[in-house]
């Protein structure tokens, strides 16, 4: 890996993005110089960049047949999402399986889940997510985003050692945690996962 993308380093780098002992409602928190960091950063990807706007068309021609959902949401996590299902698994279906695509807008890094959602009548939600490794079923669709993410934006994928190293000292803005909670995935890319 690159001696850039260690976990120490990356730790290193979220520090400049979020203040440290700090809890996101304290007022020097939004006020920091760590937080205006990251509106700025934040600012400039509002729009989508060109390449995850090409990541998009591209995978809507190598997954046809699939739901495709770009779930980045501008201003609030670093990172921009896409959830791809598996063939005939669209979205609101009885059964929604799909692999998440995060990726950083802090570092040249990525991370996949897979992400599984059940609903029954009765109306009841029975869903799960995980990190490597993948169940079966999710491994084509898995190499697939792997190969695509590589090739277009050179990112590297995180191992889950790395992904959930912990960062005690930092709370991401968005992220509805205490000091001593966060990990590096929370920081690189958002705490929301389902």
């Amino acid at each position: 890996m690159n001696p850039e993308l260690t976990a120490d380093a990356l730790v290193q780098l979220v520090h400049r993005y979020y203040p440290a002992g700090l809890l996101v409602d304290e007022p020097q928190y939004k006020n920091s110089e760590e937080a205006q960091r990251l509106r700025a950063l934040h600012l400039a990807n509002a729009t989508g960049s060109p390449t995850w706007k090409e990541f998009i068309q591209r995978l809507r021609e190598e997954f046809p047949g699939c739901s495709l959902w770009d779930m980045t949401v501008p201003f609030l996590d670093p990172c921009y999402i896409c959830r791809v299902s598996l063939p005939g698994r669209v979205k609101g279906a009885p059964i929604y399986d799909s692999v998440v695509c995060l990726l950083s807008q802090l570092a040249p890094v990525y991370a996949l889940y897979a992400s599984h959602v059940h609903r029954t009548n009765p109306p009841e939600r029975k869903s799960w997510l995980c990190f490597p490794p993948f169940p079966p079923d999710f491994h084509a669709h898995e190499a697939r985003l792997a190969g695509l993410i590589e090739s277009i934006f050179g990112f590297t994928r995180l191992s889950n050692d790395v992904l959930f190293t912990p960062v005690p000292d930092l709370v991401p803005q968005t992220a509805n945690l205490g000091l001593g909670e966060a990990k590096l995935i929370d920081c690189l890319f958002t705490d929301h996962r389902w």
